[in-house]
């Protein structure tokens, strides 16, 4: 029988279950998006001399517009030394002006248009990164603008977390038997690796509780986490949980959850590692990946246990309602995008066997337990989760 966990119940379960796998060494153009595992810490001032922002001259202390024109690493009072963007300023320069707003006079003397504030057009040492700055925390992902920071700061190599293995199970006698074409691998493997695990996919297994047995003891044993798609729920081939229980050190965590679709998704465990349980039809089956298999995944590499995230708020096009059951759950409800401009979509309310509604929509939302109806104009958040959408369109 199902036992419904709450969302809000179950980020915090992972997080109490599962540990981080371990930490290793990478370069830092090697560790992209991967999760740190330690706080850096700036080993030098950045820039490490104040530098000019322009070509054009470094003007000293003066009470005149008139400069004498040198070349020197210190200036005297109301001189002027030629600088490029990106090079120091001599010692002694309190302003640049750019190069096309000066007018040489004779004599080896320029003249500027009006007095300048204190540093005008000069990138003060430290001013972007201190020495001794924490420039990023443990737990934060390595993004490219972060990899660059570390580059030039001279730092070659940081820890990260491990990234998991993870293994993908179809389930279903109707693929082993080529009576259908199993499909959903290729999207759960998507999502899985859009959040840094290394996942292969096996072949399908028969709906038997040996077969699935076989299949997943090989994964537990090779892989940090085991995925099996369909033969989670109650039905006469439903054979995933049983066979899961009857290996060694096996037990139960989640026996459902309290979201529509989606809820039959659960969680077990053989011999303290992680097998999810993703019910069959397409819809079910994502939504099991973003609020269970994704968050595990995270988890696992030091990260928060939560992968959707909002794109945005907008409004709905259409009134939208539902008759259906499980409205004391939360409801995900993917939404296609009615007008860019105007920020509105509408719900697309499909049986969970139906693709397309996944094909065609823009992000989700996430009805709140006992809502049943929206009305036209009402705002939402909208969500999406990662490896399920393009971040920018190809064209």
């Amino acid at each position: 029988m199902f036992k419904y966990m709450g969302l809000e119940r179950l980020e915090g379960l992972v997080a109490g279950l599962f540990a981080p796998l371990g930490v290793e060494s990478a370069g830092v153009a090697e560790a992209l998006y991967r999760v740190l595992a330690e706080d850096v810490v700036s080993p030098k001032d950045l820039p490490e001399f104040s530098v000019s922002h322009v070509d054009g001259f470094a003007l000293s202390e003066c009470d005149s517009r008139v400069f004498k024109v040198v070349s020197s690493e210190v200036l005297d009072r109301c001189e002027a030394a030629p600088v490029e963007t990106g090079y120091p300023v001599p010692e002694g320069a309190v302003a640049v002006v750019p190069v096309e707003s000066v007018r040489f006079l004779e004599g080896g003397e320029l003249v500027v248009p009006r007095s300048y504030e204190r540093f005008h057009e000069i990138v003060k040492k430290g001013s972007d990164v201190s020495r001794g700055e924490i420039l990023c925390e443990k737990g934060w992902v390595l993004t490219p603008p972060l990899a660059r920071a570390l580059l030039e700061l001279g730092i070659e190599e940081v820890k990260v977390y491990m990234r998991p293995r993870a293994l993908v199970v179809p389930i279903g006698s109707e693929f082993t038997e080529e009576v259908k074409r199993e499909s959903s691998s290729v999207l759960i493997k998507a999502m899985c690796q859009a959040v840094g695990a290394l996942v292969e996919v096996s072949k399908p297994v028969d709906d038997s509780v040996e077969a699935v047995k076989k299949a997943v003891e090989k994964g537990v044993d090779m892989y940090d986490v085991v995925a099996t798609i369909g033969g989670a729920s109650l039905g006469s081939k439903d054979f995933t949980l049983s066979a899961l229980l009857e290996l060694p050190s096996s037990a139960l965590v989640v026996r459902g959850l309290a979201i529509q679709p989606g809820r039959v998704t659960s969680l077990a465990t053989v011999r303290g590692k992680p097998v999810i349980l993703l019910p069959g039809l397409v819809q079910s089956t994502v939504v099991g990946a973003i609020f269970l298999l994704q968050p595990l995944i995270k988890r696992l590499q030091g990260a928060r246990p939560r992968a959707h995230y909002p794109i945005g708020l907008y409004r709905l096009a259409s009134d939208y309602s539902y008759t259906g059951r499980f409205t004391s759950f939360k409801r995900l409800r993917f939404v296609k995008l009615i007008s860019e401009e105007l920020l509105e979509v509408d719900v697309i309310e499909t049986p969970s066997p139906v693709q397309k509604t996944i094909v065609t929509s823009h992000g989700f939302i996430i009805l709140e337990s006992g809502v049943t109806s929206l009305s036209k104009g009402s705002y939402v958040t909208v969500y999406r989760a990662p490896g399920l959408y393009a971040e920018a369109p190809l064209t």
